[in-house]
Formats: structure tokens, C-alpha cells, sequence
């Protein structure tokens, strides 16, 4: 099964980086640090110069999971995670790229998160569950490292989310 982690954090040792280490010490993964990609971001007349939203797409349909994972920012996630997901909305609104749409249909959607809560916050949550509806991506596992006072996760937590990525 082929995971792909789209990861995006302004510091790139931070608890969600040390979180993604855990989890995908003994999964294979890719990881892709979106903060270093050029997205352009979403407009209404879908006029976009080269850049590379259309080269990660093609990695997101080939994989069979895709977790997303950021830092929990005033209760949302990083500014490039949220302008990836912002330009996923091209797919549905573009005739000749509504087959792409189609093909994240049925993926398994995972998040990631850290913050200096204790539970992941609902807001964040909430967007994932309706990003992942609107492009019938499946709700696969969430993890949240509460890391107020440094990073930690608990053990029970990452075994169950190990566990949703052997699904598929």
C-alpha cells in the first residue's frame, strides 16, 4: 500500500516533523514537505502559470493513503496546506480534470496533527472531515500529539493509527 504524507510546518524539527518520524518509522511512506513546492494559489478563472500542484497530484492519485499533516495554527492548518487545498478545488471545476477528482474517490484520508492542546481542536478536525467529503476521500486515521510541555505521543495512539494505515 502506498502512503503519501503531504507535510507542512514552519519548523521543519517541530513536533508534527518528530510526529511523521514516529508514525512512519516502520511504514513506508513518502514525505512531501509542501512548504517547498510552488503552489500557485486557487483562482476563479483556474489560470495557472507552471508550477507544482499538477506533478503532486499525479503522486496523490498513486497513492493509495494520503495523510496530511500540519501543525494546529489558530485552530486551522499552515498557510501552504490550506493553499493546497484551496487549489485541490481546480480539480472539481475544470471539465478535463474532473476524472483526476474522481480517482481520489474511495482513497483513505489521514490526519496528522500536533498543538499545545490536549485533544486535537474540533475546528481542525471539522476541516479535514469536510475536505475529505467533498472529494469522497475516505476518513482513515487521526493522531494528535498534545506537546505543551515537548513532544509526546501516546503509545495506544500511535498503534491505532499504524493500524489505519494497514487498511486499504
Amino acid at each position: 500500500m502506498k502512503t503519501l504524507v503531504l507535510f507542512s510546518s514552519a519548523n521543519k524539527q517541530g513536533n508534527t516533523a518528530q510526529l511523521v518520524s514516529e508514525l512512519f518509522q516502520h511504514h513506508p511512506a513518502e514525505v512531501v514537505d509542501i512548504d517547498e513546492l510552488a503552489i500557485t494559489p486557487y483562482n476563479y478563472n483556474n489560470d495557472y502559470p507552471t508550477d507544482d500542484f499538477y506533478p503532486l497530484v499525479e503522486k496523490m492519485l498513486a497513492a493509495e493513503h494520503l495523510v496530511f499533516a500540519s501543525p494546529v495554527y489558530w485552530h486551522s492548518v499552515t498557510a501552504p496546506m490550506k493553499a493546497l487545498i484551496d487549489r485541490m478545488t481546480e480539480l472539481l471545476d475544470v471539465a478535463e480534470l474532473k476524472p483526476k477528482a474522481r480517482q481520489l474517490e474511495g482513497k483513505l484520508g489521514h490526519v496528522v496533527a500536533s498543538s499545545a492542546s490536549p485533544e486535537i481542536c474540533p475546528i481542525y478536525h471539522g476541516f479535514f472531515k469536510n475536505v475529505f467529503k467533498y472529494f469522497n476521500i475516505e476518513m482513515g486515521g487521526t493522531v494528535h500529539a498534545p506537546c505543551k510541555d515537548g513532544f509526546y505521543i501516546e503509545p495506544n495512539d500511535l498503534t491505532a493509527f499504524n493500524l489505519t494505515l494497514n487498511q486499504g
